[in-house]
């Protein structure tokens, strides 16, 4: 397993996630990742008064344990397992990164959706304040519960994340459905869906967004989708950001470096000051304090 925690802003709240992978993501791994994620986690937390924005990631920097400082984050040869790093959005006039403390991270499932997929859209556009925890597992769980049965199956669970497109980046379904089935009996009654949505309210929010959200294949708001062309976009606006980024981050050093190098040159010249006077004072003194000096006695 390699975990990275992601720190982001959401309407001026430090929010912190742990999410897994079975090995070191790409970038692109990790940008569908953390947009997943914290898309859902911003719609089902967004405040009234608030528009409904999609979160959209523009750089990230990461936490160099060496350096013990922040660095901006280019490649995924950069992240190391367990390692800290933060996403910055585009700055509108509802958003606006802050500095802040980062809490511990949290656990969850994580799953990601690939860029370009009609599940990443708005078929219906979010307003007011997002429903209570209670009302949207509800709404899930019948939902899911195919046939109206009183249960959920391993397939009705299956068919459910298929339809939402919600890829597992680690945990599989069938994981996922154990720990909602305690018990073993081989259903999900809804006394174990509660208890299983305490534990993972994000799953819950994907699936209660995501049943929203469904559209026909291929089409999202009666506009045709290509989502190879629509990955090509996506993937050309986050070259621009860190192209924009990484000119910054050379100036940045540039600039860094001039002043590392004449701050050695000052404190060189410096050294060199006091040296020449400690040499002059010791010239003073052997000159008049000395015993063969007129001026001894």
């Amino acid at each position: 397993m390699f975990i990275v925690s992601c720190g982001t802003d959401l309407y001026g709240r430090k929010q912190n996630a742990k999410l897994e992978f079975p090995t070191c993501p790409t970038m692109t791994d990790l940008i569908n990742t953390v947009e997943s994620h914290f898309d859902i986690l911003s719609r089902s937390s967004r405040p009234a008064a608030y528009p409904d924005i999609p979160f959209k990631v523009q750089t990230f920097q990461v936490y160099d344990d060496i350096l013990l400082r922040w660095v901006d984050l280019y490649s995924s040869a950069q992240l190391t397992n367990g390692c800290q790093v933060f996403c910055f959005q585009p700055e509108t006039i509802w958003h606006s990164d802050a500095q802040g403390i980062i809490p511990e991270a949290k656990d969850g499932v994580t799953w990601s959706t690939r860029v370009g997929s009609p599940r990443r859209g708005r078929v219906a556009t979010d307003a007011g304040v997002a429903p209570a925890l209670s009302e949207k597992l509800r709404s899930v769980f019948y939902d899911i519960d195919y046939g109206n049965k009183g249960y959920i199956l391993y397939s009705d669970l299956r068919t459910a994340f298929r339809k939402a497109d919600m890829e597992f980046t680690y945990a599989t379904v069938g994981e996922l459905f154990n720990i909602a089935d305690q018990n073993r009996e081989g259903h999900i009654t809804y006394d174990k869906w509660v208890r299983f949505a305490i534990k993972y309210p994000g799953v819950i929010d994907a699936l209660f967004f995501r049943s929203r959200d469904l559209a026909p294949s291929g089409t999202y708001a009666g506009i045709e989708y290509d989502p190879s062309s629509v990955q090509r976009a996506r993937e050309s606006v986050l070259r621009g950001y860190y192209n924009e980024s990484w000119q910054g981050s050379v100036e940045r050093q540039r600039a860094a470096t001039e002043y590392e190098q004449a701050k050695r040159e000052a404190d060189a010249a410096r050294m060199q000051k006091e040296l020449a006077e400690s040499k002059e004072r010791r010239a003073w003194d052997k000159m008049y304090y000395s015993p063969a000096s007129p001026r001894y006695y």
